[in-house]
């Protein structure tokens, strides 16, 4: 446990799910265990964390995998 950049208040790991964009493609990445401030909420990747979660997506996607679920997302244009 450590202590947020950003407001002072204590981390803690927790599973959380992580949208993670690769090429062209969104996936959201379930259970990613990550540090998270129980204050504001900001999250933080370990190196490790951030190379396993690269490696991953990479390969399930060019394994062309079934995925387990899909959603849809609202797209959103600023201008």
């Amino acid at each position: 446990m450590s202590n947020c950049f950003f407001c002072k208040g204590k981390t803690e790991v927790r599973n959380v799910n992580v949208d993670f964009r690769w090429k062209d493609k969104l996936f959201v990445v379930k259970n990613v265990p990550l540090e998270v401030c129980s204050q504001c909420g900001e999250k933080y990747y370990s190196a490790q964390i951030s190379k396993k979660l690269d490696e991953f997506v990479k390969k399930q996607a060019e394994a062309k995998i079934r995925v387990q679920e899909t959603i849809q997302v609202p797209v959103l244009n600023w201008q």
